[in-house]
């Protein structure tokens, strides 16, 4: 729970590094929350909008949105790599699952926890 709320903190941090325990433990938080919300939403009576989603799970990722991206940043500079590596999509998230650079790199000192 703690890189869920160290990302929330860094809300619109885009320089420094994330640890991969960071980046993965507030995605699948994320993840959990808004399958938790489309199911609430389905059981309640809300009907689904566009593309299977309900306004809840919509509402929600808009919250989470700017957070889940900078993050996802921070991560791919962990790596030493730009966080335009993110948009491939099936490439960006192998190199979430990488080891950071060990070192310090020109994104700044080794991601903590």
């Amino acid at each position: 729970m703690k890189y869920y709320i160290m990302a929330w903190r860094k809300y619109i941090v885009f320089h420094g590094r994330a640890s991969r325990s960071e980046y993965w433990y507030f995605t699948l938080i994320n993840l959990a929350i808004s399958l938790a919300l489309h199911f609430i939403a389905i059981t309640i009576g809300f009907k689904e909008i566009i593309l299977g989603q309900t306004s809840a799970d919509l509402t929600y990722l808009a919250a989470v949105l700017m957070p889940l991206i900078c993050v996802g940043v921070r991560r791919m500079q962990d790596i030493n790599k730009t966080g335009w590596h993110l948009l491939i999509p099936v490439y960006g998230m192998l190199l979430a699952c990488k080891d950071g650079v060990s070192d310090n790199n020109k994104y700044g000192a080794k991601a903590t926890m």
